[in-house]
């Protein structure tokens, strides 16, 4: 397995020299987050055609060179399940890389199903098995030994030869563009922002209490994340999403009764625990107006759910012809949203609209009706 390793500054300015002219860069990275809050970036793998380079971040004094790299528009960002990757980049830097290809995304379009793995791409593709037996690695201790450095080199070798080939099989199926609103949302800013007002609608068991109650979770959960970040802790080693439930349903007033709150984290600090009771005294002093609700799912009627089901032949016949799964192109409560009076459905945009969103609009206008000939349901 042959890379190179980056392990000081002058080495990161030789290696983002050398791949300055890419006309793409294969991308992972390996990381941990079991005891921060932001993940611990480890290793940095990113190949061309040709070069393939391990850069250790934890050795560097930064990777403002690097960034510079990847920032470069005219040079595609190649990731399989981007993601997590992305949100490490986006909390390093504050801006994403663009533009992006995600293997996994496109997969679906060429008949691979709905989030193929890694491994299993690679074994489709080029017939070649991954090794997995590194994937429990802790990645920030060093020194690393042979094995897990060429496990993780091939994470991005493979890529490389895995993008011409997709980008080959997608131009041959005039599906090259289909993909450009999708990755458009995978490297928009948005996605990877924390709104620490909106951690409430994320608390496990939070849609059975009543709005006057949800108040004093959304002022909870705000309190938490805040913490969380501040300290860089996973949330739940601050307060955990049962302790909030409770808090929230026996409204204690006092410290004490704080403190009697079953599971409430004993490490909490007096002055904590007072934040704890003006977060709980904000969110029941708040107006009936503010209170935060679930969005209320649209219930379908009789007729509409019979209209969902058609639309979801629909949906199933043009996924069959075209060879990809239905639920990558929408999902049944997508479905039941846009019969309830959705217009902004993610049917009626980019491929999907081509592939199917159309057809469903004029089956809805009573321009095509679907009829079973021979056994087939067929679309006239």
């Amino acid at each position: 397995m042959t890379y190179i390793m980056v392990t000081t500054d002058a080495e990161l300015e030789q290696c983002c020299a050398a791949l300055a002219n890419s006309r793409f860069l294969a991308l992972d990275t390996e990381f941990l987050r079991e005891k921060t809050y932001y993940s611990i970036l480890a290793l940095i793998q990113v190949a061309n055609e040709s070069l393939t380079y391990i850069i250790d971040p934890i050795a560097l004094d930064n990777l403002h060179k690097f960034f510079e790299l990847i920032n470069n528009p005219n040079i595609v960002k190649v990731l399989h399940s981007a993601r997590q990757d992305y949100e490490i980049f986006y909390n390093l830097q504050g801006e994403l890389p663009k533009p992006i290809f995600d293997t996994q995304v496109a997969a679906s379009l060429l008949g691979y199903g709905e989030q193929i793995g890694y491994a299993n791409l690679v074994k489709d593709l080029l017939d070649i098995e991954v090794d997995k037996s590194q994937t429990r690695t802790d990645w920030t201790r060093r020194p690393l030994n042979e094995k897990q450095l060429s496990y993780a080199a091939t994470d991005v070798i493979y890529l490389a030869e895995i993008y011409p080939l997709m980008q080959a099989k997608l131009k041959e199926l005039g599906r090259t563009e289909w993909l450009t609103e999708d990755f458009k949302q995978l490297s928009d800013n948005t996605c990877y922002q924390v709104d620490q007002r909106s951690m409430w609608k994320k608390i496990k068991s939070a849609n059975r209490l009543p709005a006057h109650k949800l108040s004093v979770v959304q002022e909870l959960a705000a309190w938490r994340e805040i913490q969380a970040i501040e300290k860089n802790i996973p949330r739940k080693r601050v307060m955990s999403d049962d302790v909030i439930i409770d808090i929230a349903n026996q409204q204690p007033q006092t410290i004490a009764e704080l403190r009697n709150i079953r599971q409430i984290n004993p490490r909490l600090k007096e002055d904590e625990l007072q934040q704890l009771l003006i977060c709980i005294k904000t969110g029941l002093a708040k107006p009936e107006a503010e209170w935060p609700r679930f969005a209320r799912s649209s219930k379908p009627s009789t007729e509409q759910s019979a209209i969902v089901d058609i639309l979801s032949a629909i949906v199933q016949l043009k996924a069959s012809h075209n060879n990809i799964s239905p639920a990558f192109i929408c999902s049944k409560k997508e479905l039941v949203k846009l019969v309830c009076g959705d217009s902004d459905s993610n049917l009626y945009k980019g491929w999907r609209k081509v592939l199917v969103g159309d057809d469903i609009k004029r089956f809805l206008s009573g321009s095509t009706k679907l009829n079973l000939q021979d056994g087939k349901l067929l679309l006239v």
